[in-house]
């Protein structure tokens, strides 16, 4: 990846951490709203180059997803939860294989952060249920904010 696709995602990542705290619940219905209108227009565009059965499956998908997605919100809790799990995990292992020890403690913290804070935040949304859920949002929001101020640091010390 390139250093300027490294800040691009280190930014968009304390931009959703910004609005996760900031709109809580809400943020999540947004997000859904939003993959689902993407998910209509890639199966009209599969519509358009004859691709009918992919083109359907999206544009359903989509639909569904704008329909039912304001009241599935602690679903896509549990996908983030599995899905942050197993990056942190695949990332860790990826880091703990290759044995990284980089030059000064801070770097290989930096290296070794981002793993940790998607583990952090696949186990805070995990256990939603016996939080409360502003706290949650706050908290998950705040991980995420850190990771990209660190995804930023990586950027910015490569």
């Amino acid at each position: 990846m390139k250093k300027s696709e490294k800040i691009i995602a280190a930014v968009i990542a304390m931009t959703v951490g910004v609005l996760l705290i900031a709109l809580q619940g809400d943020f999540i219905s947004i997000l859904m709203t939003i993959a689902g209108l993407a998910l209509i227009v890639w199966g009209i565009i599969d519509l358009c180059l004859r691709r009918l059965s992919f083109g359907v499956v999206k544009i359903v998908s989509g639909l569904l997803a704008i329909v039912c997605g304001w009241t599935l919100i602690e679903a896509v809790l549990y996908i983030a939860a599995a899905l942050s799990l197993i990056a942190g995990i695949l990332l860790l292992c990826d880091k703990l294989k290759k044995k990284i020890a980089c030059s000064g403690f801070l770097r290989t913290a930096l290296e070794y952060a981002v793993p940790i804070m998607l583990i952090l935040l696949g186990i805070l949304f995990l256990f939603h249920q016996t939080l409360p859920i502003i706290f949650v949002f706050i908290s998950g929001g705040a991980v995420i904010v850190l990771e990209g101020a660190i995804l930023l640091t990586n950027a910015l010390l490569e």
